[in-house]
């Protein structure tokens, strides 16, 4: 499969575009004052930079994290070992993503209080679906007549998993990993409500104020920011697909 070049030429464009913006933050926020209303001509007192450096951490390591246990869970109930298991799980990670993330925040906050931790429990919860689904889903959809096949050969189950389904399954793995990390950075603009920084930051304090400019400044980077893994892992998968 050829990667897709008007995508990548995309995704760089967005890119220069994002950086221009984080560096160039001061002129960015003189630009939305003029064509913006704004009760303030004051701006953010935190340079762009900062948020844009703090949401870009969460997400990373929320998604590493998240990607790491749905994973080896995913993986879990669709082994012999763990297949009793695989409703519950599923039940559980569905009851997780439609639970509205506001209120899974909330709920973090008495047990571990304002901060990272609990903002980071609550986006791996809301990540954990679309990764365990999609490794479930794309590891029962190999042909059971491969499967039968190696078993023919002599494979053990771990081979299998190594040298057929998991190469099988791997686009379907990595379109739900996609998924997860574009929820990610969209959902991390709402941990600035638990003191968890970021670019929700800007956008909190614009609801607040009524401020169109602030919220503008912290929605705008983070669109860019999706759009732009958005198109990277698109194109990362079907290159990776194409060399199994």
């Amino acid at each position: 499969m050829k990667i897709n070049k008007t995508r990548l030429i995309f995704a760089g464009i967005l890119t220069v575009m994002l950086l221009l913006l984080v560096i160039y933050s001061n002129r960015f926020e003189s630009f939305l004052y003029r064509y913006f209303p704004s009760k303030s001509s004051q701006g953010s007192r935190t340079l762009l930079r900062v948020y844009f450096m703090e949401h870009v951490w969460i997400s990373i390591l929320s998604s590493l994290i998240a990607v790491s246990i749905g994973l080896v869970l995913g993986l879990f109930v669709t082994t012999s070992y763990g297949e009793d298991f695989k409703q519950v799980l599923l039940k559980l990670v569905n009851l997780g993503q439609a639970f509205p993330s506001p209120a899974l925040l909330a709920l973090t906050v008495p047990i571990l209080g304002y901060g990272l931790e609990g903002a980071l429990i609550a986006l791996v919860i809301y990540a954990l679906m679309p990764i365990v689904y999609n490794v479930v889903i794309g590891i029962e959809e190999v042909p059971k007549d491969i499967v039968d096949a190696a078993k023919g050969m002599g494979m053990t189950e771990f081979e299998i998993y190594i040298k057929i389904k998991l190469p099988l399954a791997l686009n379907v793995i990595l379109g739900g990993i996609r998924t997860a990390l574009v929820i990610n950075i969209s959902a991390a603009t709402l941990v600035a409500a638990v003191g968890a920084g970021g670019l929700g930051v800007l956008v909190v304090n614009g609801v607040r104020t009524f401020d169109m400019v602030l919220i503008l400044e912290g929605a705008i980077p983070v669109t860019l920011l999706a759009m732009i893994v958005e198109l990277l892992l698109k194109s990362l998968e079907e290159s990776l697909v194409w060399h199994v």
